[in-house]
């Protein structure tokens, strides 16, 4: 029985993949401008769906590979399981944009406000997942901790594109 056929558990690494993607695309867009929320969510979302979208169709194919037949019902939602991971960072930016658009939170009403508060967060809670995928990997805090400074370094390298395309 291979990973994906066993009971569905959290898996970092989409995560970390598609917060990167997320961010990165926010950073670029900040730079020709965010003029509505929506802009935030399509931007949010649309590297997300299609990552999930490739993930979903790159793992079908290898399966078809593997097994020289179609994926049965099972194994294909077990797939489609696995692929959805892709889409949970889309939560946070749905709740921020929501919470920012409708309550203007701490006076920010901008849209531009949210993706950056979308970026910022997003960083945490990549640090948050490189720690969790350092335990994983070590089941030691040293290796926690690398995991959180890889990560941290991720992030960086982000935000050190969303600075140098703003001056």
């Amino acid at each position: 029985m291979t990973t994906t056929e066993r009971r569905l558990s959290l898996d970092v690494e989409p995560a970390v993949n598609s917060t990167v993607v997320m961010m990165t695309v926010l950073a670029v867009a900040l730079d020709r401008g965010v003029v509505a929320f929506v802009d935030v969510l399509q931007l949010s979302l649309g590297p997300l769906v299609a990552t999930f979208a490739a993930h979903l169709f790159a793992t079908t194919l290898k399966a078809v590979h593997a097994g020289h037949t179609l994926p049965s019902g099972r194994r294909l939602l077990a797939l489609t399981g696995h692929a959805a991971q892709y889409l949970l960072p889309a939560l946070l930016p749905l709740t921020v944009v929501a919470v920012v658009a409708a309550t203007g939170f701490a006076g920010m009403q901008g849209p531009e406000e949210s993706a950056h508060i979308v970026i910022d967060l997003s960083w945490v809670g990549l640090v948050v997942l490189g720690a969790v995928g350092g335990w994983r990997a070590l089941r030691r805090w040293w290796g926690a901790l690398l995991g959180a400074v890889g990560a941290f370094g991720v992030g960086l390298v982000v935000v050190l594109l969303r600075i140098v395309l703003e001056h």
